[in-house]
């Protein structure tokens, strides 16, 4: 008989509790269960762009996360990971707006409640009408009983 594999215990990097694992689609979000977000492997931004019919847009939204500078905030949160201390960087365009924390390994993001929202939001209204499938497709795992959920301004 084989031996199980173990998956390495995912805590929040807020509130430290163990994260769920939701699959949504194709793609396994880890989620703290007390809402406080959502974290995103490495590469799992770009399956769930996909999932959602807008791969290219997944690609330029991904080099861009990835090259974004450290913020000087820093909020001592850790990488769900590795638990290393994440970079505090700000999000592309939208330095006023949303600041996210990123794993200095490459493991990944966290976006706080509402944030991937956000995010996605702004990038639709500054013009990339690409993203709406992606909308849709995230706001109905974000809000299955409402899929339709008005952005916020």
């Amino acid at each position: 008989m084989g031996r199980a594999i173990e998956q390495p215990v995912v805590l929040c990097p807020i509130c430290n509790v163990e994260q769920v694992i939701v699959e949504w689609g194709e793609v396994e979000l880890d989620v703290c269960i007390d809402g406080h977000g959502i974290w995103f492997d490495a590469d799992e931004l770009r399956h769930l762009f996909a999932a959602a019919g807008a791969p290219e847009s997944a690609l330029t939204l991904e080099a861009r996360l990835a090259a974004l500078p450290r913020s000087a905030a820093a909020r001592g949160l850790r990488c769900p990971r590795c638990r290393a201390a994440m970079q505090h960087v700000t999000a592309p365009d939208h330095a006023d707006r949303i600041l996210l924390d990123r794993c200095p390994q490459g493991h990944g993001l966290w976006f706080d409640a509402g944030e991937i929202e956000q995010l996605i939001d702004l990038e639709v209204a500054a013009g990339d009408p690409s993203l709406a499938p992606v909308r849709a497709h995230l706001l109905r795992f974000i809000h299955p009983d409402n899929g339709e959920k008005e952005p916020r301004a």
